[in-house]
């Protein structure tokens, strides 16, 4: 088999058009603040948005965008990635999501859309899922090592075994299963606030390598610099941030501006060993989304 790029070379993003503390997600999402559920935030998410778009672009990454629909209302419409992945190989998945409103999201004009525009061969659509209620939320529930072909996921009430099954038999990767728990001895409700693989180096949850051992193993038989990183740290979503090429075939880490301050000097300085860093403050999503700068991106192929 041919080897996957890791990193895409291209992005798409939904902007929104009701963001808001969505209290259906908040059961399971204990990164929402409850709080902060007061304000201007959709009118703050849109210069978030903006502001990431402009810095993407001005670093050379291409960029497409779709603008959320009036009706119905979804507050976390922001966050594509739960809802679809695409592949080098030329899938489209679509994916099976717990909560009500966030089954919403799922827009067949934009996978007609990119199917026109990328080529994409395949869909897979595991939304049946619904009705058995088993979830398997995209590339928050599954953190893809393509490289080797691995589907690593956290599990929760979010991440089904069954459905991770039937997508890694369709794509042809391995599953590698573990688990993770916040503070409060939760379950973390998704793969991508521990995880994320790039190209030379892993961002990963102590907690979730001492806890797992084969988990671990699997990540170390990967071949890439392993930086751990704390509670505070994965609070701060330092791992909800994805490698990207540029048009210029550089790689670059995005991440948050509150994440990539919550690193230490060294953690940053071997990841600026391997790739150019984008950052971007989007503290508003993050807060009342309980979702991050990775949460926001689908990567084209």
């Amino acid at each position: 088999m041919p080897v996957l790029q890791q990193s895409p070379k291209s992005v798409f993003l939904v902007r929104p058009s009701h963001f808001c503390f969505n209290q259906q997600t908040a059961i399971t999402n204990h990164f929402q603040n409850a709080s902060a559920t007061h304000g201007d935030w959709k009118n703050l998410a849109l210069v978030e948005f903006d502001n990431l778009i402009q810095k993407l672009q001005d670093a050379g990454i291409l960029v497409t965008f779709f603008n959320d629909t009036e009706s119905p209302i979804k507050p976390d419409s922001i966050f594509p990635n739960n809802w679809i992945s695409c592949h080098e190989t030329g899938e489209i998945i679509l994916y099976p999501m717990l909560t009500p409103n966030r089954r919403e999201e799922r827009r067949m004009d934009i996978v007609s859309n990119l199917q026109d525009k990328y080529g994409y061969s395949r869909i897979l659509d595991l939304s049946h899922y619904e009705k058995e209620n088993m979830f398997l939320e995209g590339t928050g529930s599954v953190v893809f090592d393509h490289k080797n072909r691995i589907a690593f996921a956290c599990t929760s009430e979010r991440t089904h075994e069954t459905v991770l099954n039937d997508l890694c038999q369709f794509i042809n990767y391995n599953k590698c299963i573990f688990s993770a728990k916040d503070e409060q001895g939760r379950a973390v409700y998704h793969t991508n606030v521990v995880l994320s693989i790039c190209s030379e180096f892993v961002l990963v949850s102590q907690e979730a390598l001492d806890n797992n051992p084969e988990f671990r193993q699997v990540l170390l038989q990967t071949n890439r610099k392993v930086i751990s990183l704390f509670n505070k740290q994965i609070k701060n979503f330092a791992a909800n941030s994805l490698e990207v090429l540029n048009q210029d075939g550089h790689r670059k880490l995005i991440i948050s501006t509150r994440g990539w301050g919550s690193l230490t000097l060294e953690q940053q300085n071997i990841i600026l060993a391997s790739c150019g860093v984008i950052t971007s403050n989007v503290e508003t999503i993050e807060t009342v989304g309980g979702g991050g700068i990775r949460c926001m991106l689908t990567g084209l192929y």
